[in-house]
């Protein structure tokens, strides 16, 4: 059935989501941020910042790919598939302390666009089946991560 998400597109997107729950949960765990800093070097807040970063710019990636494969080549689809890219450069300027929720609004900004491309036909049948659920997963990641960061902030906790 051309409507089912494809094996592959389904095991490869829920393991991306691993990285999303290794810096939440390790952002509650001093043990595990320990852990992350003397395995890879980094800490939850820098791995959830930069994944986030690395999945919302490989999204924008494949919303240049529906472009580039368009019958008819439209300027304004190559525009919106590299807005996210743009926008997250902007949430770069932000203060850090900010980060993560316009981050999350980043991913959110995605599904209209997702939706749009789907509309269009240019996305498979089965992508909103896909990019729904994991999105709406990364946001309550990226919620939860940002809620944490504020109350290490607001406790005295190094946090980052």
């Amino acid at each position: 059935m051309k409507h089912r998400v494809p094996m592959p597109a389904k095991v490869l997107g829920t393991l991306g989501l691993i990285p999303f729950f290794i810096a939440l949960f390790s952002s509650f765990h001093l043990t595990l941020d320990t852990l992350l800093s003397n395995i890879i070097n980094t800490n939850s807040a820098h791995l959830q910042l930069n994944y986030s970063i690395i999945i919302l710019c490989f999204m924008a990636g494949s919303f240049w790919g529906f472009s580039a494969n368009a019958k008819v080549q439209r300027p304004f689809l190559y525009i919106i598939s590299v807005l996210p890219t743009l926008y997250i450069l902007g949430a770069l300027l932000f203060p850090s302390q900010y980060q993560f929720i316009i981050i999350g609004i980043g991913f959110a900004f995605l599904l209209p666009i997702d939706v749009y491309f789907k509309l269009l036909g240019m996305a498979p049948l089965w992508w909103l089946r896909l990019r729904i659920p994991l999105t709406l997963t990364v946001i309550t990641i990226l919620i939860l991560f940002q809620f944490r960061f504020f109350i290490a902030t607001m406790i005295g906790n190094n946090f980052g």
